[in-house]
């Protein structure tokens, strides 16, 4: 256990052979007395934490790593000794102010690695790693060897991108100390380019155009900060130039319903861009300038798949081609149903139709004869209003696209009929009220199966309009009463309009008493 103070082990001397080395002593003449001293056992050291050992009581051997300004610890990991977990803490001086950072659970590898991803940039920072066993005890703080690191700035690239696809690059610098940034490109880092550095805790943005470049070749930049005598170290990030737009369906998947179906590009870096259904029609193809979106009539009337190949303009300098391959959707497998219970009962005449399918248009009517209802863009949530009346309601609708009809499809609703309603929630029927009070009346209205219209509320000065209308909201000042006193609330709700027109009231007593003092 790391707390145990272990120490060497001293040889034994067993009595026998104390009795028999006398005794030799004994046969030897007197002026014949020669011989040497046997040397003792060398200590063997039990416990790697023990101060006065080989390992000066720290066996972790704590290394700070730095790269691209990701500062990386790694330490040993004994094994057998009951160890658990880590204590890692940090500081800005190597003897003082120390805080925790993390606690990790150790492992069974023979070193353990921990990013950092709080150090202070432009700054010294320290750290030091205690071992932790099951009683929750520590190794001695006082022998744990502080390791430290010095770093520059924090730079970010493109959001921590670890590729670039667009020569125009966005850095983020951060600093805890110094006022300005020396910023250059790599290789040769040969010309820099001064910029204000954001105040600690702040961010200042910079971009930059990194210059042509190949594919696979890398961004570099070196960042330094500095303050009248103060100079940072450098620091140096990179990333690694990846201009490979791959495009897609803009509804994603690879099913499609237009001959003019809508693709998502990847826009960074694109100058411009042409499509063509294969490799070699490229170079027939018109260039548009690059955009997120393209959409034009690209695939063919045949039915099988298709491809669709587009070529990209970087502005590294080089360009890329990329495809897919789509199937039109000849609608054999459609579906259509209605939003309503299992049971298809409903007491709205307001559904909403759910389709399946990749179809452009789409047509309905309750009724099996299609033939005068009107085709309609397909929207992604159908909104379908049902005749007035209860009774059965059968939906016919058929969907299209670019390429087939789908089959006549059905779903039914059996639509009870219920009045306008209205109803106070609070207060309720008998309720008893504070005289002198603010108090939001409240209550809920029902349609009849047509849109609501409006929602008024008397609460003895007449009707006036409430907020909200399913669901409705009226405040009403209690007036105050020297007794009980006994008055009538109303609500009344109005639905649908013309011949559907229809109104409903309710009324509520309730009880005034007089305020409390």
């Amino acid at each position: 256990m790391p707390r145990r103070v272990a120490t060497a082990r001293r040889p034994q001397i067993i009595p026998v052979l104390a009795l028999l080395a006398l005794a030799g002593l004994a046969l030897l003449p007197l002026s014949g007395l020669t011989g040497c001293e046997r040397a003792p056992e060398p200590p063997v050291w039990d416990n790697p934490f023990d101060p006065t050992g080989p390992e000066d009581g720290d066996p972790l051997n704590l290394r700070v790593m730095m790269s691209s300004g990701q500062v990386t610890l790694a330490w040993a990991q004994p094994q057998g000794m009951g160890i658990v977990q880590y204590a890692i803490s940090h500081s800005e001086l190597p003897d003082s102010g120390w805080s925790s950072l993390a606690l990790v659970d150790a492992t069974n590898t023979p070193e353990y690695f921990y990013a950092v991803t709080t150090a202070t940039p432009t700054q010294t920072n320290w750290y030091r790693v205690q071992a932790v066993g099951a009683d929750g005890l520590a190794s001695l703080v006082d022998y744990a060897t502080p390791a430290g690191v010095q770093l520059g700035p924090r730079v970010i690239l493109n959001d921590n991108a670890t590729f670039v696809a667009s020569r125009n690059v966005t850095m983020k610098v951060l600093v805890s100390q110094g006022t300005t940034l020396r910023v250059a490109l790599g290789p040769d880092y040969a010309t820099e380019t001064t910029y204000p550095a954001a105040a600690p805790g702040d961010t200042a943005v910079i971009t930059f155009d990194a210059g042509a470049a190949a594919q696979g070749d890398s961004v570099r930049v070196r960042v330094i900060a500095t303050d009248g005598a103060f100079t940072s170290v450098a620091t140096i990030a990179k990333a690694k130039v990846d201009f490979s737009p791959d495009f897609t369906l803009l509804r994603g998947g690879t099913v499609v319903a237009s001959r003019a179906d809508t693709l998502r590009v990847p826009a960074a870096g694109v100058t411009q861009m042409r499509f063509a259904t294969s490799e070699a029609g490229l170079a027939g193809a018109t260039w548009v300038p690059g955009s997120n979106r393209y959409s034009a009539p690209l695939l063919e009337g045949r039915t099988g798949s298709q491809q669709i190949w587009g070529e990209f303009e970087g502005d590294f300098g080089f360009n890329s081609v990329s495809h897919i391959t789509v199937t039109p959707d000849l609608l054999t497998a459609a579906t259509f149903r209605l939003a309503v219970p299992e049971d298809h009962v409903t007491t709205t005449a307001f559904l909403r139709g759910v389709l399946g399918g990749q179809a452009t248009q789409v047509r309905w009517a309750e009724g099996p004869n299609l033939a005068g209802a009107a085709w309609v863009a397909r929207p992604d949530t159908l909104d379908i209003e049902l005749s007035a009346g209860a009774g059965l309601k059968t939906i016919y609708l058929q969907m299209r696209n670019d390429w087939a009809d789908s089959p006549i499809l059905t779903d039914y609703a059996v639509f009870v009929a219920r009045g306008v309603e209205v109803a106070f929630v609070a207060p309720t029927n008998g309720g008893i009220v504070q005289g002198g009070d603010s108090l939001q009346v409240r209550g809920t209205a029902f349609g009849g199966g047509v849109a609501l219209g409006l929602v008024e509320v008397d609460l003895g000065n007449d009707f006036t309009a409430a907020s909200g209308l399913a669901s409705w909201t009226k405040w009403w000042e209690v007036p105050t009463v020297t007794a009980d006193s006994v008055v009538t609330l109303r609500a009344r709700a109005t639905a649908g309009a013309g011949v559907t027109l229809a109104t409903a009231t309710t009324t509520i007593s309730v009880t005034i008493t007089p305020p409390v003092r």
